[in-house]
């Protein structure tokens, strides 16, 4: 889970057309559409699948927490989220995003909402996202 004050980077590096090999610590990730590689799996998913792959693993680490926080305890935790870029909308963007949230648990369905309420706010993939940050790109020629 993400902590306060830490600096996290991500190295991206295109390997192949349309195939990047991402890099953040000891962590290893390989996204292409092209590409075959025999040194590590090539995973299918793409930018879409691993933003939203972002958004329910660290709301599903932030329910972990926050149910071992409040002693509950559960058997199974499964998330879903769908969401279409509208036709008609001038952004290239989501608008509305769905999330379900599916549990096995003896704990009543009113915890398990405030569970997931204050989880969804301490997210920080979530958090980050619904408070709109500002980027900052800046590019450089290599020899």
């Amino acid at each position: 889970m993400a902590k306060k004050g830490k600096i996290y980077a991500l190295k991206a590096e295109e390997r192949d057309d349309y195939s990047f090999e991402f890099v953040s610590g000891r962590h290893h990730l390989l996204m292409s559409k092209t590409m075959k590689n025999n040194e590590m799996p090539v995973t299918w998913f793409s930018p879409v699948d691993l933003f939203f792959s972002g958004v329910a693993g660290c709301l599903g680490m932030t329910i972990r927490a926050t149910m071992e926080e409040r002693n509950l305890s559960y058997e199974s935790l499964r998330i879903e989220i769908e969401s279409a870029i509208p036709e008609e909308s001038e952004v290239f963007a989501f608008r509305n995003v769905k999330t379900k949230v599916f549990m096995k648990t003896s704990a009543s369905l009113e915890d398990v909402k405030s569970v997931v309420e204050e989880s969804e706010a301490t997210c920080a993939v979530r958090s980050t996202i619904d408070h709109h940050p500002n980027f900052e790109t800046e590019v450089f020629l290599e020899e």
